[in-house]
């Protein structure tokens, strides 16, 4: 696994978007995997939270629909920080999240 680089230092929104492109890169590995014919045990939610270990299910059209937006995260529900994030739709298992302000710049950049 391999790890994104951390700032150490920055604003709260800067640190929240490289925690959540972490999980977005584990999940795009985990995707790749997944076509493959491996299985695996659910993605990890793509919250902010730095120790979060949530997995939720997602088909292949929900994994495309995260996916075709720079800073689209899928989250466990509930797992929204909502000065940075607005909820665009609500699955029963899932939420997608869009992040905004310097927090999206920056998901958006590192996408």
């Amino acid at each position: 696994m391999a790890d994104s680089p951390q700032p150490l230092f920055g604003s709260r929104e800067k640190r929240m978007a490289y925690n959540e492109d972490w999980c977005r890169d584990l999940n795009e590995r985990k995707a790749e995997w997944m076509k493959s014919g491996h299985p695996t045990a659910g993605f990890r939610c793509e919250c902010w939270r730095v120790n979060c270990g949530e997995r939720i299910p997602l088909s292949g059209r929900e994994w495309r629909d995260v996916r075709s937006r720079p800073n689209g995260f899928a989250v466990a529900p509930g797992h929204v920080a909502a000065d940075l994030e607005v909820v665009v739709e609500e699955y029963p298992h899932f939420w997608l999240i869009e992040k905004h302000g310097e927090a999206g710049d920056v998901a958006e950049k590192l996408a």
